[in-house]
């Protein structure tokens, strides 16, 4: 088998066993500064870490390096090891994450992937200053991510961006106690409350839009980062015969992740009447 080939072949398992074996329940769920910080002084921690262990620390830190820079995995020969290709819009070299692991047991310094994270958001930032509306493209890696067409993603780039400057309008609109509303799994308390006030009927919820828009999005903004999914949009008519056309829905973007609509959750939230179905919700999902 073509070594590229086997290295992104292995790529799932290899990450699921860092969140599973090596990691409390739920710590690896972002490629953020801090948890590359966190996952480097585990590591330096190790005197003489396990090769897997090692192997699922590049495969991770590959992994956080394409999500700010775009780009793909490719092989390099001369190496015989995996690299990280930056989007090619960037003009960078390729950076090999088992190079940088290395590197980080050496320093000990607890910052070689600090440094490389920061050093492609440089160039990020730069040439999107240069080049305003451009983004990184990264090619999916199969297992983690999966090719979505999402037609009206220009609808649910603005949709985003309104519903969260919107976001204290609202709460003086809504909120009795705006000062809890602070994205955590408690706060989905104050959520369901405020929708069981406002919204009698769970077919009512869309006459209440205002209300409705934020309520989804607040939701969505709860469940997404303990989710480690991302926001998704299909154009059409809601309420057809499929649910994820016409409204905003999270998918994990993995096979056989999870797929939440907000909107439907809080209908069902309104249609049980019990308390603790926004949390039961999330905890279902995360």
């Amino acid at each position: 088998m073509d070594p590229l080939e086997n290295w992104l072949e292995g790529m799932q398992p290899r990450l699921a066993g860092l969140v599973d074996f090596e990691w409390p329940e739920g710590s690896l769920t972002d490629y953020s500064p801090a948890l590359l910080a966190q996952l480097e002084a585990e590591l330096v921690a190790r005197i003489e870490p396990a090769e897997d262990f090692v192997e699922r620390v590049a495969g991770y830190l590959g992994e956080a390096l394409l999500s700010v820079a775009g780009g793909r995995w490719a092989w390099d020969e001369r190496r015989g090891l995996p690299v990280v290709q930056p989007d090619p819009e960037l003009g960078l070299p390729a950076v090999c994450p088992a190079e940088l692991v290395e590197r980080a047991r050496r320093h000990r310094d607890g910052d070689e992937f600090g440094r490389s994270r920061r050093d492609l958001a440089r160039a990020v930032a730069e040439k999107q200053a240069a080049t305003p509306g451009w983004t990184p493209s990264k090619q999916p890696t199969p297992g983690l991510d999966r090719e979505l067409t999402v037609p009206g993603s220009a609808y649910l780039d603005g949709w985003l961006a309104e519903r969260a400057a919107a976001l204290p309008a609202w709460l003086d609109t809504y909120a009795e106690r705006p000062e809890l509303w602070d994205f955590s799994r408690k706060s989905l308390d104050e959520l369901e409350t405020t929708a069981r006030q406002l919204v009698d009927e769970p077919e009512e919820l869309a006459a209440h839009s205002a209300f409705a828009e934020g309520a989804s999005w607040y939701l969505g903004e709860v469940l997404r980062p303990a989710m480690r999914a991302h926001w998704c949009y299909h154009a059409g008519e809601p309420d057809g015969d499929n649910m994820f056309i016409g409204r905003p829905f999270l998918d994990q973007l993995v096979p056989e992740g999870a797929v939440a609509v907000p909107f439907l959750l809080l209908r069902l939230a309104l249609a049980d009447r019990n308390p603790g179905v926004l949390r039961y919700a999330y905890e279902q999902l995360t």
